[in-house]
């Protein structure tokens, strides 16, 4: 096979690197997505502990860890990530 035969049969870059990062719904614990799912509801901290029966500052923990697994700082932009990405 020539390089060129072998550079054609590659699969685009992106397609690589898309088929091997896991899943935006992988990166969150179950716990991060019910939270996540409550936060897109617009439920405020202490109504979310409320509700899943955990402190808030537990709440708080997930809250923050979901900002930075989704590379978010706003709850606005946590939304609108798990709405674009079918996560709620």
């Amino acid at each position: 096979m020539t390089p060129e035969q072998a550079l054609a049969t590659l699969e685009p870059v992106s397609e690589q690197v898309a088929r091997s990062l896991p899943s935006a719904q992988a990166l969150l614990t179950r716990r991060e997505r019910e939270v996540l799912q409550l936060l897109a509801e617009g439920l405020t901290n202490p109504q979310i502990a409320e509700r899943l029966v955990v402190s808030l500052p537990t709440v708080s923990t997930h809250v923050a860890s979901i900002f930075n697994k989704r590379g978010v700082t706003s709850r606005a932009a946590a939304t609108r990530y798990a709405v674009e990405h079918h996560l709620v």
